[in-house]
């Protein structure tokens, strides 16, 4: 079979769908290497697949809280272009960390890249003359015309895409609609990553008492994206969870949420903090609905489990993916500046909360489920190979 490079960058949520892509194609006899930062590295060795480092600056949880402000200042679809000598520099970076890619892609017979990668992937397999098949985990450049798309230089360095006919979207048509001007672009699905840890489908007792109490839970994660006032997002919806009688799990993430945030007047009996990772296919089957910021992979496994979604954007895509989930239906956003307890539990009690925005979500995840987003993309990857 066929030995297959693949690179990305960024947070988990821009990772792992990559890396379970990965995973099925070397359950199908390819040699699969992922080059990616090494805060990723012990996801794509659990998943059973090479890793090679990429010289980038390294992006976990320390380095994201460090520079929180940068994910929190709203560009992109707010009419802020991002800021000229950061995109300068990781530009540069990216060039930079060509060396450990080039050398994987000499005995390799594809590259698959990310969408922040596009420059360094072209050269690197012109170089090597290999197939070359671009991927995109982030379907919001692609769902607008060059029109609607503000900072023209940063769409046009992400996607030259026109003479292109090997990029794949890893979203839902169910979820969002590809500009006309993209319709050569094959969308195949979300692509679900299944951590082998999740494997036995059930997190700890503790866990398991705490969630399967009625009435259901809430559920609030931001994932793999900081916070830059973690205690005050928690006390406004421990709080809003209490005006409605509701308990309510917080999983740590990438903002740190933990039990010093906690204020000291609310009850600890109707509030969990989880520390690991628990399986969202458990835990988004069981909520009442979940409370994020807004990015796509976890609104995909919300919506596949029939789970109504709260919207609360920072930054980047998030805008767009929260005017997708308010179009279906299936949820709703909020200002995350403007955040109250009084409002977020009338939002969740006058919309989230009722019969008909369970349904809606239901009707979504069943077609996001029938999906095989996966297999429809390793499917053309091969016959590309």
């Amino acid at each position: 079979m066929s030995t297959i490079v693949i690179t990305s960058y960024g947070t988990l949520g821009d990772n792992l769908p990559y890396i379970a892509l990965g995973k099925v194609l070397k359950a199908r006899g390819h040699k699969v290497c992922m080059v990616v930062n090494e805060a990723v590295h012990s996801y794509v060795l659990k998943a059973g697949l090479e890793a090679v480092t990429i010289p980038l600056p390294r992006m976990g949880p320390e380095e994201a809280r460090r520079d929180v402000h940068k994910w929190n200042r709203l560009p992109l679809l707010r009419g802020q272009s991002p800021d000229k000598t950061e995109s300068m520099a990781f530009k540069h970076n990216i060039m930079d960390g060509g060396s450990s890619l080039l050398e994987v892609c000499h005995d390799a017979d594809m590259l698959i890249s990310g969408s922040l990668q596009d420059g360094l992937a072209a050269a690197i397999t012109d170089i090597c003359d290999i197939c070359w098949v671009r991927a995109c985990v982030v379907p919001f450049i692609l769902c607008f015309s060059h029109a609607e798309t503000e900072d023209q230089s940063l769409r046009n360095n992400w996607f030259n895409i026109k003479n292109s006919n090997r990029l794949i979207l890893a979203a839902s048509p169910h979820f969002c609609q590809l500009s006309p001007e993209y319709s050569h672009v094959h969308q195949t699905g979300f692509w679900f990553y299944e951590d082998s840890d999740w494997s036995g489908g059930q997190p700890s007792k503790e866990i398991r008492e705490f969630v399967e109490q009625e009435p259901k839970p809430l559920v609030l994660t931001y994932s793999s994206v900081p916070a830059e006032n973690p205690q005050e997002i928690v006390e406004v919806h421990v709080r809003a969870a209490a005006k409605l009688g509701r308990r309510i799990l917080i999983q740590q993430g990438w903002a740190d949420f933990n039990e010093s945030h906690l204020p000291s007047d609310i009850e600890r009996d109707k509030v969990m903090f989880a520390n690991g990772l628990i399986g969202h296919d458990w835990l988004f089957s069981r909520a009442a609905a979940v409370i994020t910021h807004g990015g796509v992979g976890t609104i995909a496994r919300s919506l596949r489990n029939g789970c109504p979604v709260l919207l609360e954007p920072l930054a980047f895509d998030q805008f767009f993916n929260a005017l997708q989930v308010q179009k279906l239906g299936v949820g709703t956003a909020m200002d995350s500046q403007k955040l109250t307890a009084d409002r977020v539990a009338n939002v969740l009690d006058k919309k989230i909360l009722t019969p008909d925005y369970k349904r809606r979500a239901v009707e979504v995840g069943e077609k996001i489920k029938a999906e095989q987003g996966l297999i429809t993309a390793c499917d053309l990857i091969e016959s590309w190979l």
